[in-house]
């Protein structure tokens, strides 16, 4: 075999093209003579710079350097997670007792607000954390915390009646607009829907804070059975007998008249119904009325009063500048 087809032979076999005869053949020359394994590992070393060259021409080398790094930052990464895996665990412990103390000592800070509102011609009725019961007359809210603390403070806005659980050691205390009504345990009514707010006493004690016309803070001591009636605007306060059943039956979705005049009646029909009245003529106001009203409707309140006393109701567009704070009701004017 000539030297040159040898050579060939030799690349095919060094690439494993050959046959098991070929292959054979290639052993058999190269074991003949020491310059047939001379030129046999010539042909070998061509091959295998070839191979490199061709490899490294195919070897994206920018890419290859990405990913060595990307494998560094990773590995990186890793060891400081694990790291810092031992020291969460290390400050774990320490992290629950400081998060139970904040808890004690500061827990109140944190302490949700909830609000209840009473929806236009409803009466609603929530019990309260310390298991006081409290009834919001239509158009109502009340905003307490859901739990209590050192005392018992909420924020009424329009009316409510509150059966106050007893609890000497902490005091109750109703925010209605400037008025403060502190208790311990009692039964009694608020209204606040405008800037002349009426506490009511069933039973038991409170205690009416209240800014005078010189701004100074003053407290009046309230009995059963008798009306608080304070004027934000003028600082007025006056102290009065009262009608318990008049003044809290809307809690039960009555309204009830005795002997009441025509303003008081007017006023507990709007709260009930969410509207207000104006009365053009003046001399109705001397009226008064007895009656119960339950599920009627207000046409039919409306032509009771018609009929007894030929008193007539319309209704009236209310002028932006005379809103105060019922606004949104509908006004009616009593003529």
């Amino acid at each position: 075999m000539k030297e040159c087809d040898m050579e060939g032979l030799l690349v095919r076999f060094y690439n494993g093209e050959t046959t098991a005869d070929e292959s054979a053949r290639i052993e058999s020359w190269i074991n003949q003579s020491a310059d047939h394994r001379k030129i046999a590992e010539q042909v070998y070393y061509l091959c295998f710079a070839s191979d490199a060259l061709k490899a490294r021409q195919q070897i994206d080398a920018e890419a290859a350097l990405k990913r060595v790094r990307s494998r560094i930052w990773t590995e990186r990464w890793r060891r400081g997670f694990r790291r810092l895996e031992r020291v969460a665990a290390v400050l774990l412990l320490p992290l629950v007792l400081l998060s139970g103390w904040l808890l004690i000592h500061f827990g109140g800070e944190f302490n949700t607000m909830v609000e209840i509102r009473s929806t236009t011609g409803m009466v609603s009725c929530v019990t309260l954390p310390d298991n006081t019961r409290v009834w919001l007359n239509s158009d109502s809210y009340l905003r307490y915390p859901a739990r209590f603390d050192k005392e018992r403070r909420v924020t009424l806005f329009g009316e409510g009646y509150f059966d106050v659980a007893k609890d000497p050691d902490h005091k109750f205390v109703v925010e209605a607009r400037s008025l403060e009504i502190e208790v311990y345990g009692t039964e009694f009514n608020v209204e606040a829907y405008d800037d002349c707010i009426r506490t009511t006493l069933v039973s038991g004690r409170v205690g009416v804070k209240y800014d005078d016309q010189f701004h100074h803070r003053q407290l009046v001591r309230m009995m059963p059975n008798q009306q608080a009636i304070y004027n934000a605007r003028t600082g007025f306060m006056y102290l009065n007998g009262a009608d318990i059943t008049c003044n809290t039956s809307w809690k039960d979705g009555c309204i009830v008249l005795n002997n009441t005049s025509l303003e008081d009646a007017l006023r507990v029909i709007g709260n009930k119904y969410n509207v207000q009245f104006r009365i053009a003529n003046n001399s109705l106001r001397g009226n008064k009325f007895t009656g119960t009203f339950s599920n009627q409707s207000l046409d039919v309140i409306f032509r009771y009063f018609n009929i007894s006393s030929n008193i007539r109701f319309r209704q009236i567009d209310q002028p932006q500048d005379d809103r105060d704070a019922t606004a949104g009701r509908t006004l009616f004017e009593v003529y």
